[in-house]
Protein backbone atom coordinates (compact mmCIF):
# COMPACT_ATOMS: atom_id res chain seq x y z
CA UNK A 1 0.00 0.00 0.00
CA UNK A 2 2.81 2.39 0.87
CA UNK A 3 4.60 1.66 -2.41
CA UNK A 4 1.49 2.45 -4.42
CA UNK A 5 1.03 5.73 -2.55
CA UNK A 6 4.70 6.63 -2.98
CA UNK A 7 4.79 5.92 -6.71
CA UNK A 8 1.51 7.73 -7.35
CA UNK A 9 2.67 10.80 -5.44
CA UNK A 10 6.03 10.61 -7.23
CA UNK A 11 4.26 10.58 -10.61
CA UNK A 12 2.22 13.65 -9.67
CA UNK A 13 5.30 15.39 -8.34
CA UNK A 14 7.33 14.60 -11.47
CA UNK A 15 4.55 15.72 -13.78
CA UNK A 16 4.12 19.08 -12.02
CA UNK A 17 7.88 19.65 -11.77
CA UNK A 18 8.30 18.84 -15.47
CA UNK A 19 5.54 21.27 -16.45
CA UNK A 20 7.06 23.99 -14.28
CA UNK A 21 10.53 23.37 -15.76
CA UNK A 22 9.19 23.42 -19.34
CA UNK A 23 7.38 26.72 -18.69
CA UNK A 24 10.51 28.31 -17.23
CA UNK A 25 12.54 27.25 -20.28
CA UNK A 26 9.90 28.68 -22.64
CA UNK A 27 9.73 31.96 -20.71
CA UNK A 28 13.51 32.36 -20.75
CA UNK A 29 13.66 31.33 -24.43
CA UNK A 30 16.82 29.36 -23.76
CA UNK A 31 18.00 26.95 -26.44
CA UNK A 32 19.51 23.80 -24.94
CA UNK A 33 21.28 21.01 -26.78
CA UNK A 34 18.94 18.32 -25.43
CA UNK A 35 15.50 18.13 -23.94
CA UNK A 36 15.54 17.37 -20.23
CA UNK A 37 13.29 15.31 -18.00
CA UNK A 38 13.05 14.97 -14.24
CA UNK A 39 15.02 12.09 -12.70
CA UNK A 40 12.45 9.56 -11.45
CA UNK A 41 14.82 7.77 -9.05
CA UNK A 42 15.75 11.00 -7.30
CA UNK A 43 12.06 11.92 -7.08
CA UNK A 44 11.17 8.65 -5.38
CA UNK A 45 14.09 8.98 -2.97
CA UNK A 46 13.15 12.53 -2.01
CA UNK A 47 9.52 11.56 -1.59
CA UNK A 48 10.41 8.61 0.65
CA UNK A 49 12.32 10.95 2.91
CA UNK A 50 9.62 13.60 2.98
CA UNK A 51 6.57 11.31 3.15
CA UNK A 52 6.27 11.42 6.98
CA UNK A 53 6.48 15.22 6.94
CA UNK A 54 3.96 15.33 4.11
CA UNK A 55 1.41 13.11 5.85
CA UNK A 56 1.91 14.28 9.45
CA UNK A 57 -0.07 17.47 8.92
CA UNK A 58 2.32 19.69 10.87
CA UNK A 59 3.01 21.73 7.74
CA UNK A 60 0.69 22.52 4.84
CA UNK A 61 0.93 19.89 2.10
CA UNK A 62 1.26 22.52 -0.62
CA UNK A 63 4.37 24.06 0.92
CA UNK A 64 6.10 20.67 1.32
CA UNK A 65 5.09 19.74 -2.23
CA UNK A 66 6.48 23.03 -3.59
CA UNK A 67 9.78 22.51 -1.76
CA UNK A 68 10.12 19.04 -3.27
CA UNK A 69 9.32 20.39 -6.75
CA UNK A 70 12.03 23.03 -6.38
CA UNK A 71 14.59 20.37 -5.51
CA UNK A 72 13.49 18.09 -8.35
CA UNK A 73 13.80 20.79 -10.98
CA UNK A 74 17.52 20.84 -10.20
CA UNK A 75 17.80 17.07 -10.84
CA UNK A 76 17.26 16.62 -14.56
CA UNK A 77 18.48 14.09 -17.12
CA UNK A 78 19.11 14.84 -20.80
CA UNK A 79 16.99 12.93 -23.29
CA UNK A 80 19.54 12.05 -25.96
CA UNK A 81 17.97 10.98 -29.26
CA UNK A 82 19.36 8.15 -31.42
CA UNK A 83 21.42 6.41 -28.78
CA UNK A 84 22.99 3.44 -30.50
CA UNK A 85 25.34 1.85 -27.99
CA UNK A 86 24.29 -1.11 -25.89
CA UNK A 87 24.10 -0.67 -22.17
CA UNK A 88 26.56 -2.65 -20.08
CA UNK A 89 24.79 -4.83 -17.56
CA UNK A 90 26.89 -5.47 -14.50
CA UNK A 91 27.02 -8.98 -13.14
CA UNK A 92 26.69 -8.64 -9.42
CA UNK A 93 28.13 -11.07 -6.94
CA UNK A 94 25.77 -12.71 -4.52
CA UNK A 95 25.83 -11.40 -1.02
CA UNK A 96 26.03 -14.92 0.40
CA UNK A 97 27.24 -18.02 -1.36
CA UNK A 98 24.68 -20.74 -1.83
CA UNK A 99 25.70 -23.79 0.17
CA UNK A 100 24.08 -26.99 -0.99
CA UNK A 101 25.81 -29.20 1.59
CA UNK A 102 24.22 -30.83 4.54
CA UNK A 103 23.70 -28.71 7.62
CA UNK A 104 24.09 -30.70 10.81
Amino acid sequence: MTKILTFNLASLLIQEAQEEYDQSIQNKKVKTKYDYKINRNIAIGILKGELPRLLSGTEPMNSVFDEMKAVLIKHRLPVIPNRTFNRKHKVRKRKFEIYYGRVS
